[in-house]
């Protein structure tokens, strides 16, 4: 019989079923949740392996440049140098016409043929420059070569240094190698559609060009009136511009200067954060590389990112320019060509190999010999003491073209010198080096204060004991200018 006291619970069923699916929807959560736990797992995993392939797809592609790079020619003809020790670098720009079509060639005044329509004999070195570089001190000695600087070839005979490329990496290190005395430690060398390029790819260049620069038909170069100041070269005008010599009033001497110019402003800017945060940019410029430089096998596209950057800061107590030192501009079998001087490149070249500044090594005031002007005077009664003495004194002091000016050569106001003398006026300005130069090529000599006739930085009075004098060398370093110190026209 059914209990009449047990009530029924109405809502017993319900909770039952509430019971059933609220198991049900837990269990739902649950798996939902792990494939949530799953998907932030997945996620993560997906993006480092696409990060993966990326990174893996750049190393690949750093690697396959560098091996289109290195020259394994060149694997004994270099010198690898022990780690953090001072090293040298030989930087060549070939005017090999590869990678550039006819049309661009006759653009850009870079045709592959001689005049008379023969094939031009292979690639010439068109920039030379020897690198010193001491990783310890960040200090950069950089001497570049006159492209007709006349020098034994060590494939047999004489001849313009950039014809040594004509035989090969190898023997353009040998030719450098014999001519300086110092040991080539790496090598990189970039054509002309290759320097045309990397401007391109890192956006232009801007370089300060204070002066007009009229049409050279050679190139194709122009900079007018309205643009002087600080100017934007692309590619081709950049190529255009470092290659112009003869429109300019001492040729290749000023195209030396322009490029150490231009090599200045372009690693400035190749170096920036701004270019070496872009990946498109840092893809372009391993494309462009690998086809267009070449290294030595020691040398690696970061060893190459980590020397340009040691030529970008040109803080003068860092950073020494020269142009190898040279007799100006003569005549032989080779046609017109630049003259070496010896026994200056032996200074340079020997100061750099033991580490030290050139300018500091040669021992004579930084002072141009053609902005001196000497009085030569007869302190005896001998005849003709003054002319011979001026005709020594000249060729003693003669720095490639510039020489002292000497404005008087007469009796001095007594004859009883015995011992050459050197005065100069306190008063004038720069006087005092000028005749620290002067007293440079006169062994013995007694320098004093005095005055000196007018129109005459330093007056030498001849003695009757024998004026010896000695061939100066002087070694000044290429100007490159500051920040600070741009023209106006260019801030």
């Amino acid at each position: 019989m059914r209990n009449p006291f047990k009530k029924k619970d109405p809502f017993a069923l319900e909770r039952k079923d509430g019971l059933f699916r609220g198991v049900a929807t837990r269990d739902r959560r649950r798996k939902r949740f792990r494939w949530l736990r799953k998907k932030w797992i997945a996620i993560p995993l997906a993006i480092i392996l696409v990060l993966g392939g990326l990174v893996g797809f750049e190393v690949y592609k750093y690697f396959h440049a560098q091996g289109k790079l290195q020259d394994k020619t060149l694997g004994k003809d270099v010198t690898t140098e022990p780690k953090e020790a001072p090293f040298n670098a030989l930087l060549v720009g070939s005017d090999s016409r590869d990678g550039l079509t006819d049309a661009e060639q006759l653009d850009l005044g870079a045709s592959d043929t001689n005049p008379d329509g023969t094939a031009l004999g292979g690639d010439l070195a068109d920039t030379l420059i020897v690198a010193h570089v001491d990783p310890n001190t960040d200090k950069v000695t950089m001497v570049q070569f006159p492209r007709d600087l006349y020098v034994p070839i060590s494939g047999g005979g004489s001849s313009k240094i950039n014809s040594a490329l004509q035989g090969g990496r190898p023997e353009l290190v040998q030719t450098v190698e014999d001519l300086t005395g110092l040991s080539i430690n790496h090598y990189a060398q970039v054509n002309l559609a290759g320097f045309r390029d990397i401007v391109d790819a890192i956006g232009g260049v801007e370089v300060c060009i204070p002066e007009p620069i009229p049409f050279d038909p050679a190139t194709g170069i122009e900079v007018k009136e309205d643009e002087v100041g600080m100017v934007e070269f692309d590619g081709d005008r950049a190529l255009r511009f470092v290659r112009s010599r003869k429109i300019f009033p001492n040729g290749d001497f000023d195209r030396i200067a322009n490029q150490q110019k231009f090599l200045a402003a372009a690693i400035h800017k190749l170096t920036s954060p701004t270019t070496l945060l872009k990946f498109s940019t840092i893809n372009h410029l391993l494309d462009i590389a690998g086809d267009n430089m070449r290294v030595d096998p020691g040398t690696t596209i970061k060893g190459l990112y980590d020397l340009s950057k040691r030529f970008r800061s040109f803080d003068p107590e860092h950073y020494e320019a020269y142009t190898a030192p040279n007799l100006g501009v003569g005549e032989n079998e080779a046609g017109s060509v630049v003259l070496p001087d010896y026994g200056a490149m032996k200074v340079l070249f020997k100061a750099m190999g033991e580490n030290e500044s050139p300018a500091e090594a040669d021992g004579v005031p930084d002072v141009d010999p053609s902005t001196i002007a000497v009085g030569v005077y007869n302190g005896t009664t001998t005849a003709n003491r003054a002319h011979d003495a001026a005709a020594a004194l000249k060729a003693a002091t003669t720095m490639g073209t510039s020489q002292i000016d000497v404005v008087e050569e007469a009796n001095a106001a007594r004859s009883n010198f015995t011992d050459a003398v050197i005065r100069y006026d306190p008063k004038n300005s720069g006087a005092k080096l000028k005749a620290d130069f002067i007293a440079a090529a006169i062994p013995g000599v007694t320098v004093e204060e005095g005055k000196t006739p007018s129109g005459i930085d330093v007056s030498v009075i001849v003695g009757k004991a024998s004026f010896r004098t000695k061939r100066l060398v002087q070694l000044v370093p290429l100007k490159i200018p500051q920040p600070g110190e741009l023209p106006d026209v260019c801030k």
